[in-house]
């Protein structure tokens, strides 16, 4: 005679309002599906929760598999739908993410290193730089190309960049690289510039752009900001320049004092100078030798050259060598 027990415990569970799903047990095909709470598979006896797959960590697209993108999650699969989704994850903004919260934020690079030649990581994004579509931006050396230096958060030739405030034309001082307005407490800076340690700072805009889509049809996109396209530093307008394809603000030595070899110096009379370092310069042996030729210029420095007691005696060249202080005009302020 059949045993009645389960039927009886069947009755008794129906009885107290508990809903029993008969199924035919572990030989069926599971259930699955996503809501806003979660991914599940289910059979008969009831679901299970499916966690998203762990995603690895990533800088930029660069370093995740083909078929995925950066995110700030990790590497995520692109998608158009659920279906192109792994189990425990649903297609959001075309990335595969979890069903619960926002979908995480692409993140095409963090670092230059990301983008390759050529291009620099701009507020997450990749953008062209270098070349004719104007300065990288950088914050050391390693950012920029050979024979550039970062100045002022700009690769820029190292030809461009002042090392004594000699090298400056009359009332700008060198700072960092950069031979800019001399300034007070008065101000005495044009629009555009602050003065900050003595010197007229250029302001630092805020970001504008990261493509060049994103400015006027004249411009590109420089470092989060929209500068004037250029082929020649007549087209930038007075103070400015052409630096690699777009205007810049013009913080480049005095270029009367500049020199490629002995022969543009001066070499009359008994005080012929050398092409040093790109200047033309006297040399010396002796303080009193310089000392002869001109007295604001008394000083033989190590290099060998007549400089000012200031240049002669500079306890730096770069912020590099001031501790998180600014080196100007060869002092750390």
């Amino acid at each position: 005679m059949p045993s009645r027990f389960p039927s009886l415990v069947i009755g008794a569970l129906a009885a107290i309002g508990v809903v029993v799903w008969m199924g035919c047990g572990p030989g069926d095909e599971s259930r699955y599906y996503c809501d806003s709470a979660g991914c599940y598979t289910c059979d008969a006896y009831g679901c299970s929760t499916v966690a998203a797959p762990a995603k690895n960590p990533c800088t930029g697209n660069a370093s995740c598999k083909s078929g995925e993108v950066c995110t700030s999650a990790g590497c995520a699969q692109v998608c158009s739908d659920d279906a192109g989704c792994p189990k425990g994850e649903v297609c959001k903004n075309n990335i595969c993410s979890a069903p619960t919260g926002e979908a995480p934020t692409k993140k095409e690079c963090t670092t230059k290193a990301d983008c390759g030649d050529g291009k620099a990581c701009v507020a997450g994004a990749c953008q062209a730089c270098g070349g004719n579509e104007g300065a990288c931006p950088c914050t050391t050396k390693n950012d920029c190309a050979a024979g550039q230096a970062c100045v002022a958060g700009s690769c820029t030739a190292e030809s461009n960049l002042c090392k004594y405030t000699s090298e400056c034309s009359e009332g700008k001082l060198c700072a960092d690289g950069q031979c800019l307005k001399a300034c007070d407490a008065a101000g005495g800076c044009d629009a555009g510039f602050a003065c900050e340690k003595g010197v007229c700072k250029p302001s630092t805009p805020a970001p504008q752009c990261t493509t060049n889509a994103q400015c006027a049809a004249d411009q590109k996109c420089v470092a989060g900001s929209c500068a004037k396209s250029c082929t020649a530093d007549g087209e930038c307008g007075a103070g400015n320049y052409c630096n690699q394809g777009a205007c810049a603000v013009d913080t480049r030595p005095d270029s009367t004092n500049k020199c490629g070899n002995d022969s543009v110096c001066a070499t009359g009379g008994a005080t012929p100078q050398k092409c040093i370092g790109g200047f033309c310069k006297y040399t010396c042996t002796s303080d009193q030798y310089c000392r002869t030729i001109d007295g604001r210029i008394g000083y033989c420095a190590k290099d060998g050259v007549c400089r000012s007691q200031q240049e002669a005696q500079a306890a730096c060249f770069t912020s590099a060598e001031c501790n998180g202080k600014s080196c100007i005009d060869n002092q750390c302020k």
